[in-house]
């Protein structure tokens, strides 16, 4: 066995069993062997076991892009830009800050309008319709002996059409206010009231001429004439002024007419003013500008046509025309061309009529809509 001396620390080989005392060969030193369980065995250290180190997942491969299938060309179909998001509506009531009550009034305003403005839209639509029958009665008599039927027709539409016209201006008032709102709403309830009392005079006097004067003089014709339009007799009040005495100029009292007329083109203008005011309430601005031009056409529009029928009746009397049966037709035309223009110049008007109705139903949208 293996001894170790306690001093050099000299390994030393003895017999197995030995428990003599032992002399180290190096310093000399006797010592007596230990026990043999009390020989120290080195024991060789314990490995470090390192953590398990996880794998690393695996990493996913991106998924191929497909390439968009080819559509066949359409041209009819108008794509939409996906990074074009949408506008977001805002809604009548959307911090508006007005009480449930307050909206609920708010509402039934715009309600009441609506109604007005599709009221008003029906009258010019009738006035139109009238003022084509008054064409077709000037056609027929350039062709044969015209009918008073034309004329009676004329005038009934055009008195109904008056009623929802008047009517419509009393929603239009009851509406949203807005800058203007009761200014021109007033106005425009007088202007209907001033042409009720001077049209109802003309009707009453019954002596004023009109297109229902050339089928027959004393009958419903010549009264229901005058209910339609007076606009015609304002288009040629300066032809009346300068060649009274002329054979192609309309004989017969026309001074009522000329106010009627013109009571007419200031009611038509202001009711169109009123309902620009109306689509400045809804939100639309443009609208609001485009009844706003209707006012103006359907003011300026009469008289233009008035120095046209003055320039007309300048060159035939003044190239000594006016008694020939080319003179006449061409007159007879030109009455029919100024009914057709009278029509012409509410016809802006009667479309922005409608867009105000679809807006007061739908306020605070239309603009959005256009944006």
């Amino acid at each position: 066995m293996r001894l170790t001396c306690p001093t050099c620390r000299t390994g030393l080989e003895v017999p197995d069993g030995t428990t003599d005392l032992v002399r180290c060969p190096a310093c000399r030193e006797v010592f007596a062997p230990d026990p043999p369980e009390a020989e120290e065995v080195e024991e060789p250290p314990e490995p470090v076991r390192k953590p398990a180190r996880r794998p690393a997942p695996p990493r996913k491969k991106p998924a191929p892009t497909k390439a968009p299938a080819a559509t066949p060309e359409n041209r009819d179909f108008d794509p939409i830009d996906p990074a074009e998001k949408p506008r977001k509506r805002r809604r009548a009531d959307e911090d508006d800050g007005l009480s449930a009550a307050e909206r609920a009034a708010l509402r039934a305003a715009f309600g009441r309008a609506a109604v007005g403005c599709k009221l008003v839209w029906g009258s010019l639509v009738l006035f139109t319709l009238s003022m084509m029958l008054i064409i077709a009665f000037w056609f027929q008599s350039a062709v044969s002996d015209p009918s008073p039927a034309f004329i009676v027709g004329a005038g009934a539409v055009g008195a109904v059409g008056w009623v929802l016209g008047a009517v419509g201006v009393g929603l239009c008032l009851s509406g949203p206010p807005s800058p203007g709102h009761w200014g021109y709403g007033i106005a425009a309830a007088v202007a209907v009231g001033l042409h009720l009392v001077l049209l109802g005079a003309a009707v009453a006097k019954g002596t004023d001429y009109n297109p229902g004067r050339e089928a027959e003089a004393n009958g419903p014709a010549a009264v229901w004439g005058l209910v339609p339009t007076r606009l015609d007799a304002v288009t040629f009040y300066l032809t009346l002024a300068v060649y009274r005495d002329q054979e192609l100029v309309p004989k017969g009292e026309m001074g009522l007419s000329i106010a009627v007329g013109l009571a007419e083109l200031v009611r038509t203008m202001l009711l169109l003013m009123l309902l620009s005011c109306l689509a400045r309430a809804t939100g639309d601005e443009d609208l609001s500008h485009e009844c706003t031009r209707a006012a103006g056409i359907s003011t300026i529009g009469p008289g233009f046509l008035a120095l046209g029928v003055l320039v007309f009746a300048v060159v035939v009397v003044e190239t000594h025309a006016g008694s020939g049966t080319f003179a006449k037709v061409m007159f007879t035309t030109i009455r029919m061309g100024t009914y057709a223009v009278l029509s012409g110049c509410v016809f802006a008007g009667l479309m922005a009529a409608r867009k105000v109705a679809d807006a007061c139903d739908e306020p605070f949208q239309s603009h959005l809509d256009k944006a």
